[in-house]
């Protein structure tokens, strides 16, 4: 009987294993319910679908033009970063993960800093992704956007909608530059232009689009004068021509007539391939700046160094400062930093009054590879290391060892945390930064919080040129401290500061909550098992051996 009561007791116990087990595997297969007022008061589940209510606002039985192909190249892109964002009750993102979504899609994608989606410095949460459509959508549509994102939140399907609407948005403006040129030459939108004119017209509006003004001070005079000075102000003209006319066998096939709707397919074709090419003189520059590092791989470039070459790199020290792209942590030996000075406004071509083309993120691949294998907001340090450290870059091998610092460094934004990495926050893009200094920016506390197209911060770099008795007593420092042995004062890893600013607080701490409920449910489960392993253990030998002794 004894033998009995020990085995019901161990069954009980395994019993009770397997049933945490279960809601343990339950809950990671499923995703959270949204309940009745579980969201702001109200229902946590829209009554229709966001393009239906998109549609509806725009009256007159218009269809929004965003499905197909678009849409779901949008929501592929979209989804990687999608599932490692924090999320609410509902599964959706909130207005600060869609706002750092969306800018991380169109920087991809197109090489884009979009008005309105970047931040400058300041907070993800200051602003609402929606303020960045401005008055280029109708009123009502705006408001629809606002009022989902702020009672629901977006799906990924929705914040794919709110991207692809954007993106579509930015053919109006092509549409509009192309207007001004078809005014230069006395022509009509409605005209069919022969191919040969085409060509003309598309020259036209490339030179205005590079080197011109912004579309809403471009007048026709200043298109004529464009095309005239274009040669002799932009070095590359023949590849970019090149691009112009591979893009246009490619839009228009054997097509020998232009409509208006087909110039303008051809002009937003080329206007998203040119940050691809743009991208190529982004890499001659780091190639060169790479070539100048003060210390192999330390993603740095003493001043005097970076003005020794005249023909790439002249931006003066405060814009430098301001742009958050100089390391001043030894102050008689100022640096460049490789990729905030690559991502710096000086480095952009402005085409637009809301968005700049600018040199591609080499850290955005890195970030999708690390939210494509960990598909959660956060991981264990230890996790997180072993993941990174086979993950290669251009400059960083696979499955390198990571430094006894940079792993402290990573136990320390974990123990800021309650022993979890955020991916979306200042402390881990600093992290980031040590681990791939030439390609991830470092997250400065002291840079502008401006956005690219606040006054003239997009072309103020012009007026802070660096004169020549400045270029000169920085290349004099650089010289001599190009003899001294470097100490560790100069390393990346003395700009390290433990001030963070996670992209979504609010969400990630639920998140974190709900990780740690879960932790604890395995943790209880491997409890319980062990105690029925144990019980079983013992008491099935005991009994075993009690009865042949006793049979002797």
């Amino acid at each position: 009987m004894k033998f009995l009561a020990v085995r019901g007791h161990a069954c009980w116990t395994l019993m009770l294993g397997m049933v945490f087990l279960a809601q343990l595997s339950v809950g990671r297969r499923s995703k959270p319910k949204p309940e009745k007022g579980s969201l702001r008061g109200v229902e946590a589940l829209p009554e229709k679908a966001l393009l239906v209510e998109l549609e509806e606002a725009l009256g007159n039985g218009q269809r929004m033009p965003l499905q197909g192909r678009r849409l779901t190249e949008m929501e592929d892109e979209l989804k990687t970063t999608f599932k490692a964002l924090p999320k609410n009750s509902r599964g959706a993102v909130e207005g600060a993960s869609a706002r750092y979504a969306l800018h991380r899609l169109f920087l991809k994608r197109y090489g884009w800093q979009i008005k309105g989606l970047e931040t400058g410095g300041g907070a993800w949460d200051a602003e609402s992704p929606v303020g960045a459509m401005g008055d280029r959508v109708p009123p009502k549509m705006r408001e629809l956007f606002e009022e989902r994102l702020s009672t629901y939140g977006l799906t990924l399907h929705e914040l794919a909608v709110l991207g692809a609407t954007m993106d579509n948005m930015f053919r109006s403006d092509v549409s509009a530059r192309l207007q001004i040129v078809y005014k230069a030459y006395s022509r009509s939108e409605n005209d069919i232009l022969s191919l040969n004119d085409a060509i003309d017209f598309a020259y036209a509006y490339m030179c205005s689009f590079i080197i011109g003004s912004r579309v809403a001070s471009l007048h026709t005079t200043e298109v004529h004068l464009n095309v005239r000075r274009f040669k002799h102000q932009f070095p590359r003209h023949q590849e970019v021509e090149n691009l112009l006319m591979s893009t246009m066998r490619d839009v228009a096939g054997s097509n020998e007539e232009f409509n208006n709707e087909l110039m303008t397919s051809w002009l937003v074709a080329f206007g998203e391939r040119l940050g691809s090419f743009e991208d190529r003189e982004c890499k001659v520059m780091k190639q060169k700046l790479v070539e100048r590092e003060d210390r192999l791989g330390s993603g740095r470039v003493r001043l005097g160094h970076f003005y020794s070459d005249k023909e790439h790199f002249s931006e003066g020290v405060d814009y430098l400062r301001r742009i958050g792209a100089l390391d001043e942590s030894v102050a008689d030996d100022p640096k460049v930093i490789i990729p905030n000075y690559l991502a710096s406004p000086s480095n952009c071509v402005l085409p637009s009054g809301y968005y700049g083309i600018c040199c591609f993120d080499e850290c955005e691949q890195l970030m999708d590879r690390i939210e494509s294998h960990f598909e959660a907001p956060m991981a264990s340090p230890s996790a997180m290391a072993l993941f990174v450290s086979s993950l290669p870059s251009a400059s960083q091998p696979v499955n390198r060892t990571l430094s006894p610092k940079l792993l402290q460094l990573l136990e320390d934004v974990a123990a800021h945390h309650g022993g979890m990495v955020p991916i979306h926050g200042r402390l881990f893009s600093q992290w980031m930064h040590q681990a791939y200094p030439r390609e991830c920016s470092h997250p400065h506390l002291t840079a502008s919080d401006e956005s690219f197209f606040d006054g003239s911060f997009m072309h103020s770099w012009e007026g802070s040129l660096a004169n020549f008795e400045e270029k000169v007593k920085y290349m004099s420092i650089a010289s001599s401290m190009s003899n001294k042995t470097d100490t560790d004062d100069a390393s990346p890893t003395s700009m390290w500061s433990m001030e963070e600013q996670l992209v979504d607080p609010k969400n990630f701490a639920e998140e974190h909550a709900r990780a740690g409920s879960s932790r604890l449910r395995r943790v209880m489960a491997m409890v319980a098992l062990g105690f029925a392993g144990l019980y079983m253990g013992q008491a099935l030998p005991r009994q075993k051996f009690g009865k042949s002794i006793k049979e002797l």
